[in-house]
């Protein structure tokens, strides 16, 4: 007896360590970029009044402790440890409460099932880790309720627990009472008037409460969770439960050859669903906002290059490190472009929150700090979690930069009282009490690019702004950059001539490519005169490539293979060819 325990003891040690493995090999290598976005969409604050703010929704408990471990995934890892940890501590709980359900053979297997759901689910953006922790929370109920003996404490615990879990742990508190069921069930005992209690408790419980929380109907029966597939282990959980008190499980004959084709299936399927359920374009999404949040813009471009996604979030991100690395007037038509929503992610009732989320640092980039800020806080609003680690740091570089101190101390002060993001508060710091900004070369450049005029204009109107922004400052290259490129976006080519005369002709030796074609288009269409054309510093190149195209376009009778072939990544393909889906 004692050696087949030492058996089931090294069984479980190995499956732990291979699932601790696993998982941090997934979420460190796999999608490390959906753990980082996690933390930065959160904003965790040592201090009382935030800490008790929790205690204004149900799942208070489990939504603390989420949000307190989610701040280590801005550690480089830190994600990744904390995860599988979690996940690790969740299976040993399921394995501990199916042995007291006395299904010992097959439990580490069984117990795979919700928390291998759960980790399909956790790579999702709206999946908070205080789901999560409400699952191994309750596990733990669970699992303490089965080792009380004495029935009347057995009785007094789950009449308490109900209220009590759900306020700490949210609508996973449903777990409980089936568990207790079907425990009791296993054990012989008919306590119906007991069961029939904690059922209905369960139920009006949460009805009875969410006035006082203000939250609706819905939210009252799922919160934390967002929506029923969120709560997919719970459900497995139930349905293991049931048949863990069916006697034909046990009966099964276990070998060690059936056990091993067992693993051998699980783990297949298991990373079939994974890739299957993987998101990695979004990865690669997250990948260059991230990179871009960090300012690292070789990353960006180089996740751009590798992937050539068809995104606008994508196109958004590119064209600002191309313009960060002066090559949008070359490089832009070498990557995918939807027109100006590239430029300027579009946000309207139609966009989701992912967009609205990223659509300031394109503003902030360009100088535009009143719709830098606007945007900012449209996507704090409308984020899961209204408090964003990324955004607050946007909106106190956005007013250190307006020069309003005190709204920039007031966003700085958050920053201070996290765990990793002070040192960057203090740097915010110094900025916004900084009296000579020739001391902080960026910060000037920053301020420089600030419109000293302004009118009365919509969001909509990109144009406008892009022009105000240039009246004042003809040297804000970025501005320039998105403005040139906004008409090229709108295939409006007088508009674009006008602007690159009125900014860049005579200025320049160099004309780059892009800008080149787009200014050939105008020559053409306008019969200019070859010394009109001589004025621009055009490339002898870009003329004769410009002239082979026209007669290769005339004489295929715009073939659009025919031409990508020969004529890849140039703006008269986009121009030609290029249609708006809607």
């Amino acid at each position: 007896m004692k050696e087949k325990t030492a058996y089931n003891k090294r069984f479980i040690l190995v499956l732990a360590v291979t699932l601790l493995i696993s998982v941090f090999f997934y979420f460190q290598f796999i999608v490390p970029y959906h753990v980082f976005f996690k933390e930065q969409i959160q904003l965790f604050i040592f201090h009382s009044t935030y800490v008790l703010s929790y205690f204004s929704k149900p799942g208070a408990l489990a939504c603390l402790t989420g949000d307190f471990l989610t701040q280590f995934f801005y550690l480089k890892g830190g994600g990744s440890v904390v995860i599988s940890l979690l996940f690790v501590f969740q299976w040993l709980m399921i394995v501990l409460i199916l042995n007291s359900f006395d299904l010992r053979r097959l439990a580490p297997v069984w117990a795979f099932i919700p928390v291998f759901a759960e980790w399909v689910v956790f790579s999702g953006i709206n999946f908070s880790v205080a789901m999560s922790v409400s699952f191994f929370l309750i596990l733990f109920a669970i699992f303490v309720y089965t080792r009380i003996i004495n029935k009347s404490l057995s009785l007094v615990y789950g009449l308490l627990s109900v209220p009590f879990l759900y306020m700490l742990l949210g609508s996973t508190m449903f777990l409980l009472p089936v568990a207790i069921m079907l425990f009791e069930i296993r054990c012989g005992k008919k306590r119906y008037i007991y069961w029939l209690i904690l059922i209905a408790l369960a139920v009006i419980i949460p009805f009875l409460l969410r006035s006082y929380y203000l939250i609706t109907f819905n939210q009252a029966y799922l919160y934390p969770h967002l929506d029923i597939r969120h709560k997919i282990s719970s459900l497995l959980m139930i349905l293991i439960l049931f048949f863990a008190n069916m006697e034909v499980i046990n009966k099964l004959r276990v070998t060690a050859l059936s056990l091993s084709f067992i693993l051998f299936f699980v783990f297949i399927s298991g990373v079939v669903v994974l890739i299957a359920k993987t998101d990695f374009k979004q990865e690669k999404i997250l990948g260059m906002a991230t990179e871009a949040y960090f300012e690292n813009w070789d990353k960006v471009l180089k996740i751009s290059e590798k992937t050539k996604l068809e995104s606008t979030i994508a196109a958004y991100y590119t064209n600002i490190a191309l313009s960060k690395k002066m090559q949008l007037g070359d490089r832009m038509m070498e990557f995918y472009q939807p027109f100006t929503s590239g430029l300027f992610l579009p946000v309207n009732q139609e966009s989701n929150w992912f967009t609205i989320f990223f659509s300031s640092d394109i503003f902030y980039y360009i100088g535009d700090l009143n719709m830098a800020q606007h945007s900012a806080m449209l996507g704090m609003i409308f984020s899961p979690y209204q408090r964003s680690s990324r955004l607050i740091q946007r909106l106190a570089e956005i007013n250190i930069i307006a020069g309003d101190t005190a709204a920039a101390i007031k966003y700085i002060k958050m920053l201070e009282s996290s765990a990793f993001h002070s040192d960057k508060a203090v740097e915010l710091k110094k900025m916004a009490l900084s009296t000579d900004s020739e001391e902080l070369p960026s910060l000037k450049h920053k301020r420089s690019q600030i419109h000293k005029s302004d009118t009365l204009r919509t969001s909509e109107n990109l144009l406008l702004s892009l022009e105000l922004l240039l009246y004042d400052n003809h040297g804000n290259h970025a501005a320039l950059d998105y403005l040139l490129s906004y008409h090229l976006m709108n295939k409006d080519i007088p508009g674009f001539f006008n602007a690159y005369s009125s900014y860049c002709k005579g200025k320049t030796n160099y004309v780059p490519k892009v800008y080149a074609e787009a200014l050939l288009i105008y020559f053409a269409a306008s019969n200019s005169q070859p010394e009109k054309i001589m004025e621009f510093n055009i490339s002898p190149k870009f003329v004769k490539d410009f002239n082979d195209y026209t007669q290769l376009y005339e004489s295929s009778n715009g073939n659009l293979e025919v031409l990508q072939g020969k004529f890849p990544d140039t703006y008269w393909l986009f121009y030609h060819f290029a249609t708006r889906l809607n």
